[in-house]
């Protein structure tokens, strides 16, 4: 990981503790759900990886959720979410998965 990656993740990092604090400085724990997941690939783009390599990944995470219920809510919008996006990305370019 290069200095330049180290900086974007802690930047990022800030970025997402100060959101926890808004949250918490609203006192709306109870009324926001949220899951970050941010993660840089730590990878030489210049040297040859095999399709067996293990790739980096240097993440964030943080979590405003109560109980597994709350997560399962969360995964379900994000997969509607990117299913939608994907679906209205493929419907610009007349391309149809059916």
């Amino acid at each position: 990981m290069n200095s330049k990656d180290k900086e974007f993740i802690s930047e990022a990092y800030s970025l997402v503790v100060k959101l926890e604090n808004l949250i918490r400085d609203y006192g709306y724990e109870d009324r926001v759900m949220s899951a970050i997941v941010l993660g840089v690939i730590d990878i030489d783009w210049d040297a040859e990886v095999s399709p067996d390599e293990e790739v980096q990944l240097k993440s964030i995470f943080s979590y405003n959720l109560d109980g597994r219920q709350e997560l399962e809510v969360i995964k379900e919008i994000m997969d509607q979410q990117y299913e939608d996006d994907f679906t209205d990305m493929l419907g610009d370019l007349g391309i149809s998965l059916n």
